[in-house]
């Protein structure tokens, strides 16, 4: 049986801090108040390791969002419905039948019979539910909106999804297929020109400048193979690391928004999930210091951590952010005066919802018009670089006549 840390209080109002052993924090609950006391918190003791508890833990790193847009999804139509939030996470249980997310629920349950709000419960699990989601309910139970809003979150998340989505087909196809011209230009290189090489050197013909080329590399690539493996992982290594320094994410983050093609896609996508989010919190009633911090959560950016970090300063300075969405050089000027202008009209929530809208849209015509530009450009780099290697090994073959009879 597990051991429970607990603080709670007597009817002096004194503190008590002990530890019990419980089935559950909602035993611990219903013991410590069959003592007269009123429980404030309720936590597993750190010195016990609890086996269920990394079970969940480990099942928190195995849920999908999809399965997360599900649940707020069907725990939306039951709260609107009137069946009240206990029910509802049992229901959801029942229909799920198994599965990482159940385990979760079943905690985020057991939780809210012990007292703890839905929030709070979620909250627990940053892995499975978002900040963006902790946020919005919290909110809306303040307001008493609790069912409507998961429905709002749910397609928040599902356009966030639909969007990432996008993102990643536009960018693995050019990659994909990159990685395929390498790796065959690498097996004609290593492998089958060291086979022409026998048959030219017995004919002992004059061979063309570029096949002698191609032959001389081959040559080369296969004698340093140490050397070239040495470096290709000094380079893996290095990269890694420079990636993971703050020199080198601020550069490729920079790199994602400025490379032709592929920057005025990840700029439209910042744009709309950042408006789309900060829009969501702002509709819901966050106040707009701590909206800013969670977008500032979800934007993975550090070019654009930047504006955020500048709005908050120019919130406590007594300045606006339409002042500093003016000011960036990463914000469209239409955008930013649209935002600007939703904020001196106190309609700032809906401006953003507008424009992350437009800017979904245009991030679907700028996908499509990069993966038709992609497409032929790596289509030509392919041909160039496999075409170029067959026709220098075959050059020697069209002069075969020639050669025999040297």
């Amino acid at each position: 049986m597990p051991t429970y840390a607990y603080k709670a209080r007597d009817s002096r109002g004194s503190i008590r801090t002990n530890t019990i052993e419980a089935e559950s924090e909602h035993h611990v609950v219903q013991a410590l108040r069959g003592e007269g006391l009123t429980v404030t918190e309720v936590r597993l003791a750190k010195s016990v390791i609890d086996v269920e508890e990394v079970q969940r833990r480990q099942a928190a790193k195995s849920v999908k969002r999809e399965e997360v847009i599900a649940f707020s999804s069907q725990m939306s139509v039951m709260l609107e419905t009137g069946v009240p939030i206990s029910e509802a996470l049992d229901a959801y249980m029942t229909q799920s039948r198994g599965g990482n997310l159940n385990r979760i629920v079943e905690v985020v349950a057991d939780r809210i019979r012990s007292g703890v709000s839905f929030s709070a419960a979620i909250g627990e699990f940053p892995r499975v539910f978002p900040t963006l989601m902790v946020s919005l309910v919290r909110a809306s139970e303040a307001s008493g909106a609790l069912g409507s809003m998961l429905g709002r979150i749910s397609t928040y998340l599902s356009k966030d999804r639909r969007t990432l989505k996008q993102i990643r087909g536009a960018l693995t196809y050019p990659i994909v297929m990159i990685g395929m011209a390498l790796t065959v230009t690498m097996f004609l290189v290593t492998w089958v020109l060291p086979r022409f090489a026998k048959v030219y050197e017995s004919r002992s013909a004059a061979l063309p400048a570029p096949t002698r080329f191609l032959l001389n590399t081959s040559e080369t690539i296969l004698s340093n193979i140490p050397l070239i493996v040495t470096l290709i992982v000094a380079s893996v290594v290095g990269s890694m690391l420079f990636r993971a320094s703050n020199r080198g994410r601020e550069f490729i983050d920079w790199c994602k928004l400025n490379i032709p093609i592929i920057g005025p896609i990840f700029r439209n996508f910042y744009l709309a999930r950042a408006s789309r989010t900060l829009g969501t919190l702002l509709a819901a009633g966050v106040s707009l210091p701590h909206a800013v911090r969670i977008v500032r959560g979800v934007t993975h950016n550090r070019v654009w951590w930047r504006m955020w970090d500048e709005m908050d300063r120019a919130m406590t300075t007594g300045h606006t952010i339409g002042e500093v969405v003016l000011a960036s050089e990463i914000m469209a000027p239409s955008y930013a005066q649209m935002i600007a202008a939703g904020e001196r009209t106190g309609r700032l929530p809906d401006v953003l919802q507008r424009v992350a809208n437009v800017s979904e849209e245009d991030l679907d015509e700028q996908i499509k018009a990069s993966t038709q530009m992609i497409e032929p450009i790596v289509i030509t780099v392919m041909g160039a670089m496999i075409g170029g290697i067959a026709i220098a090994l075959l050059m020697p073959v069209f002069s075969m006549g020639s050669m025999m009879s040297q």
